[in-house]
């Protein structure tokens, strides 16, 4: 069963690591985070992507998981 999710843009408030390329979002910078339309997603499984990554590949791409 897939969750349809989408992405939110979001403030980091704790260093993060981007799921796509693996470079770290410090305390402070905006990304973008993996939530569900209808239902919960839990944040265990959730990715989050930074801005660069966003803005290069957008949100299809980086929620369907080619780069």
């Amino acid at each position: 069963m897939e969750i349809e999710t989408c992405l939110i843009k979001k403030v980091a408030k704790f260093p993060k690591v981007c799921t796509n390329c693996n470079n770290e979002i410090p305390i402070g910078d905006a990304f973008h985070h993996e939530e569900g339309v209808k239902e919960y997603l839990h944040s265990l499984i959730a990715r989050q992507f930074c801005s660069d990554c966003y803005a290069k590949y957008g949100e299809k791409k980086l929620l369907s998981g080619n780069k």
